[in-house]
């Protein structure tokens, strides 16, 4: 007896040979043409649905893989998409990866993710060809250089930008409602009986590049945001009273510290009385390091200091307290993303014109919970 119980017939077929499988191995297997191997590989309807089962089957019991090569160069296409993310220690554009990568697989896409670290020479690189790296689209989150500098570096491949967008006119792109969510938390915090503030997350606007709108990631836009909404209320923020740091847990516990250590701050607390401070982060990554800050000073949250969020990543939910924050649709923006993507990318492989360019909004709404009541 040559097999052994529910082996497949054909599995020692390849066992024994070092090369990749062939379709003229599939060929020789199934008695069919090398042609009609291929077209039932390929979904070809010149092949009847049982003849392409059986080749398929075949196939997979031999062990046969696709030649990546051969298969670009007859579609014209790689089946990857290239997304560049600020920093994958950031809980919110992990989630994006994942939810482009959900996206577009069920479209038969692959994405290739890498991180720039917030550093633009990077983002430059990820742009431009690659020996060796194929890919069909590149998509940009939160990205540090400006719009000038895709349109040089892009050499010609659809590009999608995700983040502060205000300033991207001849790219499509995507918004991280920076503008109107930070808006909607100042209005929040101020219904909450909230008079006195702190920033953490940017520096005051005074001190910032005057290219802020113009890439730098999302936290300039926000922070002027901010300010425009505080102004509003004839709140002016001090320079003081805003306080950068990395979009990290570890950088929002710094930030928090040295909010706490300025001499301002207890004088506040003692003016603002029983409404307490409002603290403006701009993600929920820096709120879940202040939170871990202040618990360690033994502020109470949310009776001296309210803390509110930006992003809505899930953990943000399961602090102690839970932490208000401004929640973006992340599933239901990459559904547009890479639809959007694949448009551009389906256009150019057939040498049509680009779909109009499109500038959208990340779905968000705001989600009041025990840091802020």
């Amino acid at each position: 007896m040559n097999t052994m119980s529910g082996q497949s017939e054909h599995s020692n077929d390849r066992s024994e040979f070092e090369n990749p499988v062939t379709l003229a191995d599939i060929a020789r297997v199934t008695g069919f043409s090398q042609m009609t191997v291929s077209n039932a590989l390929r979904d070809k309807p010149k092949v009847s649905a049982k003849n392409r089962a059986r080749i398929k089957q075949v196939a997979q019991e031999m062990g046969y893989q696709a030649n990546v090569a051969a298969t670009i160069l007859r579609n014209n296409r790689s089946g990857i998409i290239q997304v560049v993310v600020d920093d994958f220690e950031v809980p919110f554009h992990a989630r994006i990866a994942k939810y482009l990568a959900q996206a577009a697989t069920g479209y038969g896409y692959q994405l290739l993710v890498r991180q720039s670290s917030s550093l633009e020479r990077e983002e430059v690189r990820a742009l431009k060809s690659t020996p060796g790296l194929l890919y069909d689209g590149i998509i940009l989150d939160a990205p540090n250089i400006t719009e000038q500098q895709v349109l040089e570096h892009v050499q010609s491949k659809p590009v999608l930008v995700i983040g502060d967008c205000a300033s991207f006119i001849r790219i499509n792109s995507m918004d991280t409602a920076c503008v109107q969510g930070s808006a909607m938390a100042v209005e929040h915090l101020w219904q909450q009986g909230c008079r006195t503030f702190r920033v953490l997350g940017a520096a005051h606007p005074s001190l910032q590049s005057l290219r802020h709108g113009s890439g730098n990631g999302f936290a300039p836009r926000r922070m002027a945001a901010i300010d425009e909404a505080l102004q509003r209320h004839g709140v002016e923020l001090a320079a003081s009273q805003c306080v950068d740091c990395e979009r990290t847990l570890q950088g929002g516990h710094d930030a928090a510290q040295r909010m706490l250590a300025d001499p301002s701050w207890a004088a506040d607390v003692s003016a603002a009385g029983a409404p307490g401070i409002g603290i403006l982060c701009l993600s929920d990554t820096i709120a879940l390091g202040a939170l871990r800050a202040l618990a360690d000073h033994d502020v109470p949250v949310p009776a001296t200091a309210k803390i509110m969020g930006f992003d809505g990543i899930p953990m943000s939910a399961y602090a102690n307290p839970s932490i208000s924050t401004v929640e973006m649709d992340v599933p239901a923006m990459a559904q547009t993303v890479i639809l959007r993507m694949l448009s551009m990318i389906e256009a150019r492989n057939h040498h049509e014109p680009l779909p109009p360019v499109a500038h959208d909004n990340i779905p968000f709404r705001l989600i009041p919970r025990g840091s802020t009541r």
